[in-house]
């Protein structure tokens, strides 16, 4: 009999862009079955298998008692819908793979803080601010041993991209930072006590192309 393929509900905003449809593509290519969670359909009756919080926009600061800019388009309405799916997963112990907003927006569930910019932090560091530096900038991470991460790739080092202006801070409640780049950012992080719970600070799925961020995807279709 062919087994079933796990459905995976991945978030993101209304917008249908780009790197949405490379996570779908990266669900598929591991063998699982994807499925568009946004806040205008944010299927909260459907079964799923697994969940895939994905990139975006900020999250909005208040939900980590920060100050709110005004001048910001805020998607509070994914904001809501991430929570209670993020809940309803975590009542169910299902696994979840988080990605760049997705690793924040669990951090901050589990009452963790984001640094709201990173260039200010780290002034000195070159990060990319355009299209053609996201898509070609790289960053060496190292990976900690007896890790998550580290029994999915089989290496303490690792090449990644970097998309994203915000970063962990403070820690959530049984947050555990598995890999950082060299000036201390959190790049992945787990919570041990759940069945598969990693997130990610960069995009595997900008980088399916390479066969270790292919074994992400896989290790986590796997777990479901």
């Amino acid at each position: 009999m062919k087994k079933k393929k796990p459905i995976i509900g991945y978030t993101g905003s209304d917008r249908f862009d780009a790197l949405q449809w490379l996570i779908a593509l990266s669900i598929r290519l591991a063998g699982g079955k994807p499925l568009r969670l946004r806040p205008s359909s944010p299927k909260y009756e459907t079964k799923i298998d697994g969940l895939l919080l994905g990139g975006g926009v900020d999250i909005s600061p208040s939900l980590y008692a920060h100050q709110v800019k005004l001048s910001y388009d805020y998607d509070l309405a994914r904001d809501d819908m991430e929570i209670k799916w993020m809940k309803t997963v975590t009542d169910n112990d299902l696994p979840i793979l988080a990605i760049c907003r997705g690793v924040q927006m669990l951090n901050v569930w589990r009452g963790g803080t984001l640094h709201a910019d990173i260039s200010k932090i780290h002034e000195a560091e070159n990060y990319p601010t355009g299209l053609i530096g996201y898509l070609l900038y790289r960053k060496k991470i190292t990976i900690g041993d007896d890790t998550l991460l580290h029994n999915i790739l089989g290496t303490d080092r690792l090449m990644v991209n970097s998309l994203h202006r915000q970063a962990l801070d403070d820690l959530g409640d049984g947050v555990k930072v598995t890999a950082l780049e060299d000036n201390g950012i959190a790049q992945a992080m787990e919570v041990p006590k759940m069945k598969f719970c990693l997130g990610l600070q960069f995009h595997p799925e900008a980088l399916i192309y390479r066969k270790d961020c292919r074994r992400i995807f896989e290790r986590f279709i796997q777990a479901c």
